[in-house]
């Protein structure tokens, strides 16, 4: 077998990087088309969409080449092409001096385009989402151990309000920093589906719920059973952040039937959000 001439082979990778340029250039335009023929104003992110994509490249991904290095260049095009329609947008991290993690996560999600900003605590971050429709948040994903927890706040009901969107990271990266950590993205947006995905419902009561007493509550309201329930307490209330599957929205009448069937009195039922399901890249 005669042995490959490497001039040829490397006019051949020459010719398909020009390729490959090519069809990023042919992207942006269509994206640049996309942004001109939508009304004015809004966030160009969707979260639903880029995990269907995303789902789908890794799915369809062979070969040595690495399943998370395609996630990355996919990534990074999409959060860019982002940009290029809402110019303004930027990324809101907590992220304590202690706790650098954060930043990676969404430094790896969001790529080295879209500007981020640092912030000490989740309630700063939950501040400039509020402030800014085109800012998008990443705060520390909730677990029992919080002593101020952020998400409650969720579901007052106000105007400037944002749903949680996502949760990072998407696809655990080989040479990340922390493992182990979990944030969720906040952005003044409705959730969408991706196919995959997790509801997150806040549940407010003036006295404690056992688990099996929501989980026939959930029943009872034609809901899906829970995936995970947290309980904490402030100010004498507890609150509940509970996980379903799909997507549920906060007019859903089904809420209402839940706060029935728990015989609320005083407080509420609210969804907040969803996010979808992160992905396990094909070994």
């Amino acid at each position: 077998m005669d042995t490959p001439n490497l001039d040829t082979l490397r006019q051949e990778i020459d010719a398909i990087d020009g390729d490959l340029h090519g069809l990023i250039r042919r992207r942006a335009t269509l994206v640049g088309e996309i942004a001109a023929a939508k009304p004015p104003g809004g966030i160009s992110f969707r979260p639903g969409r880029e995990a269907q994509v995303l789902r789908k490249r890794l799915a369809a991904h062979e070969g040595k080449f690495p399943a998370t290095a395609v996630y990355r260049m996919w990534r990074e095009m999409m959060s860019t092409f982002a940009l290029m329609q809402t110019p303004a947008l930027k990324i809101a991290v907590c992220r304590p001096a202690d706790q650098a993690g954060y930043w990676d996560l969404a430094r790896d999600h969001f790529g080295c385009q879209i500007p981020l900003v640092a912030h000490e605590s989740p309630m700063q971050v939950l501040a400039a989402v509020r402030a800014d429709p085109a800012t998008i948040g990443v705060v520390p994903a909730a677990i029992e151990a919080d002593t101020v927890p952020w998400w409650p706040l969720l579901a007052s009901g106000e105007a400037t309000l944002p749903n949680i969107v996502g949760k990072l990271p998407f696809l655990v990266m080989p040479n990340a920093r922390v493992r182990g950590i979990s944030a969720l993205l906040l952005a003044r947006m409705e959730p969408e589906e991706s196919g995959d995905d997790r509801a997150l419902v806040s549940l407010e009561s003036a006295s404690g719920l056992s688990r099996d007493r929501i989980s026939a509550a959930l029943e009872k309201a034609g809901l899906p059973a829970f995936t995970s329930a947290l309980d904490q307490i402030v100010r004498g209330v507890h609150h509940y952040l509970i996980e379903l599957p799909g997507v549920i929205a906060d007019g859903d009448k089904r809420l209402r039937g839940l706060e029935a069937a728990l015989g609320l009195e005083s407080g509420r039922v609210a969804a907040i959000g969803a996010y979808a399901v992160p992905a396990t890249p094909r070994s």
